[in-house]
Order: C-alpha cells, then sequence, then structure tokens
C-alpha cells in the first residue's frame, strides 16, 4: 500500500528581502518557534491547573538570519522599518513504491521588524558570523501549491491546511 511521498530533507534555499536575494547568508536560518499565548485554568471540575492556549495567539515569532560578514545585505535589515522575507526552497522527497526522489517547492514567506544586530567578531581568516533577528507579525508557508500555515498578527489571521481559526473571532469583532 502507498502511502504517497516522505519528505527527506531540504536540498537548497535562497533568501530574498523585498524581492532582491541576499548574498553572503552562512547557509543556516533559523525560523520561530510558534508557541501559543495561554492563560491557566483551574477550578470545580478540573484536577489541579492547566495552562488554555488562546487559538491563533502567538507569542514572540523572532527570525535569525546568519551572514559570513558584516555586509550591505545584513546591515540592511536594520533599516527601522518592516521587511518581507521569502525563503524559496526545493525539499526532497522519496516515494517508498518506486524508490525514487524527486523535488517540491516550500516557501516561507515572512515580514518583520529589526528586534536585533550582532556584529559578530574578527579573527583573522574567519568569517564574523553576523546576525539579524527580526519580531515577525506575518508569516506564511506554502509546500508545493498548498498553504501549509498561514498566521497575520495584525489582521487576525491563522490559516493551518486551509482552515482558517480565527475567522470566527474575526466576524465577532
Amino acid at each position: 500500500m502507498n502511502k504517497g511521498t516522505i519528505p527527506t530533507k531540504l536540498t537548497d534555499y535562497n533568501i530574498y528581502n523585498e524581492g532582491e536575494m541576499l548574498i553572503g547568508t552562512n547557509g543556516e536560518v533559523t525560523l520561530p518557534d510558534l508557541e501559543a499565548v495561554t492563560s491557566e485554568i483551574s477550578g470545580a471540575g478540573i484536577a489541579g491547573t492547566m495552562e488554555d492556549p488562546t487559538p491563533g495567539y502567538f507569542g514572540s515569532l523572532e527570525i535569525e538570519l546568519k551572514f559570513r560578514t558584516v555586509s550591505e545585505e545584513s546591515s540592511r535589515l536594520m533599516i527601522p522599518q518592516a521587511h518581507t522575507l521569502t525563503l524559496r526552497a526545493a525539499q526532497t522527497k522519496h516515494d517508498p513504491a518506486t524508490g525514487t526522489n524527486s523535488q517540491e517547492g516550500l516557501k516561507v514567506v515572512c515580514r518583520g521588524v529589526p528586534k536585533s544586530y550582532s556584529v559578530g567578531t574578527f579573527k583573522q581568516g574567519e568569517s564574523t558570523e553576523t546576525a539579524a533577528k527580526l519580531e515577525l507579525s506575518y508569516i506564511k508557508i506554502t509546500r508545493g501549491s498548498v498553504v501549509v500555515l498561514e498566521l497575520d498578527k495584525f489582521n487576525h489571521i491563522f490559516v493551518v491546511e486551509g482552515v482558517d481559526y480565527m475567522k470566527e473571532i474575526r466576524d465577532l469583532i
């Protein structure tokens, strides 16, 4: 029985800032962790306490881009305005029925403002390991043509696999 393809790895990717390719990244981008905003509930009928997630509400979302050296591309991310970053990747997937690998597109679009900039270290013959962090208000992940996840904090949008979990809230406020 064929259960479909198995995604195995990120083959390669590029990063774009407002459509312009970022040159000089060191090959690693740390994407945000989505951690729900919670409140503690307790009381009659609950054995103890528990954290109750608020649907569609998340704590701080941070993306970190690392660069080999201080460059225009890295320092430009400190301009105090929103930046739209696009990460476009080829992702390998394996078909166990045929034993073949193929590629599918993976795209992450995010928008955020500068949060920190680490110039790095100076060492003869070494990269500076410069890093820029942005605080995100928007992220959208698309695999092939399927929107896997979209979160827009300012517009109360939280979509997972085609279901908008904040529509009812938007309609009420």
